[in-house]
């Protein structure tokens, strides 16, 4: 019986897992095609984030969500997770911001 438990709490974490990779890779996907629109638009290096943030917004809101739900079945704060996951949004915006700033450098 005990065994059946640990079974399916590990089950259910991975699947709340699964749920916020599988958020975090859409976002990271969108990123980048952002990324090559970005590049065919001309948009200037420091328009990029702002440019990025508005294209992957759905897909940011997604992230957030999943974060959250699984941060809050493993008691962490509201307050907290909005800033861990709203930190690892601004990680990905600002690597991709770094990426666009180098590769359209003059040569």
């Amino acid at each position: 019986m005990i065994v059946m438990m640990i079974a399916s709490a590990i089950y259910a974490a991975s699947f709340q897992t699964a749920a916020a990779d599988g958020a975090r890779t859409a976002l990271r996907t969108c990123i980048k095609a952002a990324s090559a629109d970005a590049k065919g638009q001309k948009v200037a290096n420091d328009a990029f984030p702002a440019f990025v943030r508005q294209k992957c917004s759905a897909q940011e809101t997604s992230f957030k969500s999943a974060v959250w739900a699984f941060d809050s079945k493993n008691k962490v704060s509201k307050k907290q997770s909005e800033s861990d996951s709203e930190f690892q949004v601004d990680d990905f915006v600002t690597s991709a911001a770094d990426r666009y700033a180098s590769d359209n450098a003059p040569q």
